[in-house]
């Protein structure tokens, strides 16, 4: 007789004698009931039982950028762990744990000297114990694979055997780090925590959340930006079978617009909760609402784009470098360009959810969020609670790229549970998800340069014209802020250069989208050198490396330089590996771009093929990077492929249009991504050394897309200066 056990009905717990929680990749080493190994307690990021099992907190947010593993293979290779004895278990919010968000490739920038002292710290109170109880010289000391070894006689000392002596030693401020070239975990591939879990199905998402006594809720919100409820009739929705209640969610009510900078409150709207998640679509479908739009700008893409062209000849200058006009009177040649980037919507595959139970002066709270402490301030402004009363768990994250940094949804949440005296777990549809997003601006380009006889560009002028997510999100800085900035490249690379901004006032919710301003801007500034490439009639990366000139430290801003000797070298790798220079077939052709990113160099050269009816097939994609040390490579990989893609795809398909102040998109069928099948050839290499890692989730995606474009107008002469591709061959 078979047995079958649904997907997500049951996932396996280790629990220590502390009470606390182990799940990780190694669940099958969970101990009997017959007897508990005591745990001790190091730090708030490592516990050792005396079974010699040792369990690593991920405090991070695990967003699909494999932090949950990363972080943990640093504490372990510091500490001297055996990675097949660790377990790693998800932290909740908590202050002792310092940053705890997921944003911006930050994770292991901002944690790497951290995770490295912490297991540092653990490995001398370990060591210092043994040379205790051995007599061994600490200097003679080191760990491995879970022991304390006498480096002369090779006499080891497995971790348990020290834990009550260690755990009496105080923690030195200041250890000495192992050197790199003594480590084995943190350099080797390694699978992802969860790996298992999430192939069969038994990995517990935000949206899997069960509690006792749960209800289910969806929200229908004003599908205009900044609209509000005028009314609606309830009895439509509690028609269907299983709905209990129909609730309106109105932002006025709980301070306006903005929880904060950078912390959009919820969107006006109407919530119906029910006994399942499906009754409650199948009410939200039936609810009659009368939508409140007398004051909303009820904006349209073209009029928007027609503003942000307009805006172009009025703005205001972020960087002046040298003489622009006196560059252009100087020039053998002067060349101009217009690109348009549309709005994306981040489209993540787990849709906004979130689970409250909020009841007797205590909010617990289970969030796929980015950050975590937006959402308790947010809580704490809505409801005037104090800290301690609230509680966050931070369940594993179906996709985020900047969007689940907001916490507008779990407000919503917050509410109906405090409303409704027991748990809610609230789901949004697709169709709420992708029309209630904070998108990445779109915005109007304008390229100039002027070059001299010999082909060098001797002046430089970028114009931006957009919305301001700075100014939609209520960001610190001026009213209408830019995503021009004076360190954006090339600056420090042109003797003449001037960096300007147009802003256009707009109600569209505009927010954070993977990489950023990069994601946006390298396509004009790559797409422009190969344009000016062309033009002198040179190969694109000569012209590249023309431009960017010897290998040198270039002063930027302050005292932020510009590594040119990283960024030629990953050039010229990506070269070779593309075969740049050999013939392809007529129709194909090869496209180049490179930018810097979090920290990492990263060069793109893309290859497609495009048929006599405009069909274009992204054949092979090739990337070099430098990102310092790579801690899990396997990982990084996952990233730049990732990254790849989503750019690949933005390029190709992406395009939010507003009509009459509403999102026209609703779902993956009008807002496509890259299929399966389409997926092109990838050949990626890290450049090794031994310098501080930087981030990797967002650098990969900003040179897809100028690549793209680049390889389209090698393919068939047609330049791409408007986003999306799809459709303009």
């Amino acid at each position: 007789m078979e047995t079958r056990i649904e997907r997500r009905e049951f996932i396996k717990l280790g629990l220590t004698a502390s009470g606390a929680l182990m799940v990780g990749v190694h669940l099958e080493s969970c101990l009997s009931a017959e007897r508990q190994p005591d745990t001790f307690s190091f730090s708030p990021l490592i516990q050792i039982d005396t079974d010699g099992w040792v369990t690593l907190i991920a405090k991070n947010p695990e967003i699909g950028q494999g932090v949950k593993t990363s972080l943990p293979m640093i504490l372990a290779e510091e500490l001297g762990a055996d990675w097949n004895k660790v377990r790693i278990e998800q932290a909740d919010f908590d202050k002792k744990y310092d940053e705890q968000w997921a944003g911006g490739s930050y994770a292991i920038i901002l944690n790497w000297d951290l995770m490295r002292r912490a297991g540092a710290q653990v490995r001398y109170a370990l060591m210092s114990a043994a040379a205790k109880q051995m007599h061994w010289p600490m200097e003679q000391l080191s760990t491995k694979n879970g022991q304390v070894i006498h480096n002369q006689t090779g006499d080891q000392l497995p971790f348990e055997s020290l834990l009550q002596e260690a755990s009496l030693i105080s923690l030195p401020e200041e250890v000495e780090l192992k050197p790199i070239d003594d480590y084995n975990i943190v350099g080797k591939s390694q699978p992802q925590t969860d790996l298992d879990g999430i192939v069969t199905g038994t990995s517990i998402f935000g949206i899997d959340i069960k509690r006792p006594n749960m209800v289910y809720a969806t929200v229908r919100k004003n599908p205009v930006y900044e609209g509000g409820v005028k009314r609606f009739d309830a009895a439509s929705a509690k028609s269907v079978s299983g709905v209990l209640e129909v609730i309106e969610l109105n932002n006025k009510v709980y301070g306006g617009r903005l929880l904060g900078p950078n912390s959009p409150n919820f969107v006006n709207g109407v919530a119906v909760v029910a006994n399942s998640t499906w009754a409650a679509f199948k009410g939200a479908e039936k609810l009659e609402v009368e939508w409140d739009n007398e004051n909303a700008r009820k904006e349209n893409l073209e009029e928007l784009f027609q503003k942000f062209h307009d805006q172009l000849s009025e703005t205001t200058i972020e960087r002046k470098d040298g003489d622009i006009l006196q560059a252009h009177n100087d020039s053998a040649s002067h060349h101009e360009a217009i690109y348009e980037v549309p709005f994306w919507a981040h489209i993540t595959m787990e849709p906004m959810n979130c689970t409250v139970d909020f009841q007797e002066g205590m909010c617990e709270v289970w969030a796929p969020t980015q950050n975590p402490e937006a959402l308790q301030n947010g809580l704490i402004k809505l409801f005037g609670l104090q800290p301690e009363q609230i509680k966050i768990h931070m369940p594993r994250i179906g996709g985020a790229f900047g969007r689940r940094y907001y916490v507008d949804y779990a407000m919503d949440t917050a509410i109906l549970s405090k409303k409704m005296g027991r748990p809610v777990k609230l789901t949004w549809t697709r169709e709420e998800d992708l029309k209630h997003d904070w998108y990445r601006p779109g915005g109007v380009h304008k390229m100039a340069a002027s070059l001299d006889k010999n082909g060098k560009v001797i002046g430089w002028q970028h114009i931006l014209a957009n919305a301001s997510r700075m100014t939609s999100l209520g960001r610190e800085g001026r009213v209408a802020d830019t995503e021009l900035d004076e360190y954006e490249f090339p600056a420090g690379f042109v003797p003449n250069l001037q960096l300007e901004y147009g802003h256009v006032l707009s109600d569209v919710p505009l927010g954070q989208w993977r990489a950023v301003s990069a994601s946006a801007n390298a396509f004009p500034i790559n797409c422009f050198l190969d344009e000016l490439a062309y033009a002198q009639k040179k190969d694109p990366i000569d012209f590249f490396l023309e431009f960017l000139g010897p290998a040198r430290m270039v002063p930027v801003v302050g005292t932020y330089e510009f590594d040119n000797g990283r960024f030629i070298h990953v050039i010229e790798r990506v070269r070779e590996n593309s075969n740049w220079n050999s013939p392809l077939p007529e129709g194909q052709g090869r496209g180049f771009a490179a930018r810097k990113g979090a920290g990492s160099f990263i060069a793109e050269v893309v290859t497609v093929e495009v048929d006599t009816n405009g069909n274009i097939k992204i054949l092979r994609v090739d990337a070099v990077v430098d990102c310092g040390l790579v801690v899990n490579p396997s990982g990084a990989e996952a990233q730049v492929e990732g990254g790849i893609l989503e750019g690949l795809s933005a390029a190709m398909f992406g395009e939010i249009s507003m009509k009459n102040g509403a999102t026209e998109q609703s779902n993956f069928h009008d807002y496509r991504w890259i299929r399966m099948r389409e997926v092109p050839e990838f050949h990626i290499e890290f450049i090794k050394n031994d310098l501080p890692p930087r981030g990797l989730g967002e650098p990969p995606l900003p040179p897809a897309i100028p690549a793209l474009a680049n390889a389209i107008f090698a393919a068939t002469g047609k330049r791409i200066r408007k986003l999306p591709i799809d459709g303009q061959l």
